[in-house]
């Protein structure tokens, strides 16, 4: 089965094989155009993410096979190299 990643700059998301490709390259580019905007993504793990997409965003969009995906019980984050550890508070 055939899946997508996903990288923008250098976060990776991982996509579902039914997910609509051709609706989320159309909303990118029009965020382009428009000078920059937010665009909703929902990764395989079914995480929603908004992603602020502008001129200057690096976008990669591959196809892979469902087998390359990492194991949800894995200790793989779902979202690329950024993620909030668990021992964080705010100010």
């Amino acid at each position: 089965m055939q899946s997508y990643r996903l990288t923008i700059n250098d976060d990776w998301f991982y996509l579902s094989g039914d997910y609509n490709v051709s609706a989320l390259k159309a909303a990118m580019t029009a965020a382009v155009h428009s000078g920059g905007g937010f665009v909703d993504i929902f990764s395989s793990l079914r995480a929603q993410t908004s992603l602020l997409i502008t001129a200057h965003s690096i976008v990669k969009l591959e196809a892979i096979f469902a087998d390359d995906l990492p194991d949800p019980i894995d200790t793989t984050p779902p979202l690329g190299h950024s993620y909030i550890d668990d021992d964080y508070w705010l100010d």
